[in-house]
């Protein structure tokens, strides 16, 4: 068994061209506890569950900040990118790629254009999917076998045309381990703005107390949604916003 982390982006107070509403800031990390959290899983206890780092978008501080701390502790991360925001600004450049890749990162498909996937037609989501797959290699010189979802939203055809492209895995937005052998679907973990150390901790050393959590948070929002409908969308990005504010 192991988990999959997944990050977005760095922040360390230097001004980003990448224009982000209240919920992507909600995904974007200080750097000093970016760095905690690297250092945890650095350093965290024998027989703890490994984790995978990942990285979704290709924004320019996985260049700039992420790697160079992942390569301070020994580490290596996972950078899937949205081909068509390559040297967009804030985001990452194909020269950066190519440069990851060189220092023993791994760099894979996002999408070509980060669409809610489940909601084209089969053409469109095969576009999506092998394009920027052939996008990818044309770039690297080299295979992308890995796909993540953009914004976790799929249905099976989403799967069956990343079957039909070639890819070896798919990774969604969804929490949860991923047993031995891996499933072709794979569940990830999400640290947010707000996400201490002890998320990883829990993550990392208590499996089980966090399967029990997971299971009842997907019941209690469950519930929120059939009751609230689109009022718990905007309940949320409120209190999201509120939070940066103060934060």
């Amino acid at each position: 068994m192991h988990a999959v982390l997944l990050y977005h982006g760095i922040d360390d107070g230097t001004p980003s061209g990448r224009h982000m509403d209240a919920v992507d800031r909600e995904y974007v990390l200080d750097r000093k506890l970016f760095e905690a959290h690297i250092e945890y899983l650095a350093a965290k206890p024998s027989g703890a569950v490994s984790a995978i780092i990942s990285f979704d978008d290709g924004d320019l501080s996985g260049h700039t900040i992420a790697a160079p701390i992942l390569e301070h502790h020994g580490l290596r991360g996972v950078f899937f990118v949205v081909t068509r925001w390559i040297g967009q600004p804030g985001f990452m450049t194909a020269d950066h790629l190519r440069d990851l890749v060189r220092r023993g990162h791994a760099v894979h498909s996002h999408s070509r254009s980060h669409p809610r996937l489940s909601s084209l037609t089969t053409p469109q989501i095969d576009d999506e999917l092998h394009g920027s797959k052939t996008d990818l290699e044309a770039i690297l010189g080299a295979a992308v076998t890995q796909f993540s979802i953009p914004g976790g939203a799929y249905d099976p055809r989403v799967i069956e045309a990343a079957q039909r492209t070639g890819y070896e895995a798919v990774f969604n937005s969804v929490e949860g381990y991923n047993g031995e052998p891996a499933p072709f679907v794979r569940r990830r973990f999400t640290p947010r703005a707000y996400s201490g150390i002890s998320m990883l901790r829990e993550i990392c050393e208590h499996p089980v107390r966090t399967k029990a959590r997971i299971a009842l948070k997907r019941t209690v929002l469950g519930t929120a949604r059939g009751v609230m409908g689109q009022r718990y969308d905007r309940l949320r990005s409120h209190v999201v916003s509120a939070f940066r504010r103060t934060s």
